[in-house]
């Protein structure tokens, strides 16, 4: 009886062990395909910052809709830092300054360009 209760827990710490490490993967590539933000963002949505910079740019013609993949600092109204990670059909103006709405396990769902004066006073010190 004794052995079988041990090999019962050795099975249970398996189990959990395993499903952990596929968890912490599964994580894992969630950031790479979204970034932070989409970990981090409220449930029902946050507005973040970020500014354009044309060196973290990559092309993955993979998608030939948005093979640019940009992957960007973030900041949060209250100058948060996180990272994000989006799509763009062409390569955006560098310098530009981005307002985006973000989700939580949906990243960025939506963005515009602004200009410096649009930026709170925590973000603008934090990009500039």
């Amino acid at each position: 009886m004794k052995r079988v209760i041990a090999v019962v827990a050795v099975a249970i710490c398996l189990l959990i062990g395993g499903a952990g490490f596929a968890v912490s993967k599964l994580g894992e590539q969630f950031e790479d395909q979204f970034g932070d933000v989409a970990l981090s963002a409220p449930l029902t949505g946050g507005v973040y910052y970020t500014q354009i910079d044309n060196d973290c740019v990559t092309r993955d013609d993979a998608d030939s809709d948005m093979p640019y993949r940009y992957e960007l600092t973030a900041y949060a109204e209250d100058g948060s830092q996180t990272t994000t990670v989006f799509h763009t059909s062409r390569e955006l103006r560098d310098g530009a300054y981005l307002r985006f709405d973000a989700a939580f396990l949906r990243g960025m769902i939506s963005w515009e360009e602004v200009q410096a004066d649009d930026l709170p006073d925590t973000v603008r010190t934090q990009l500039q």
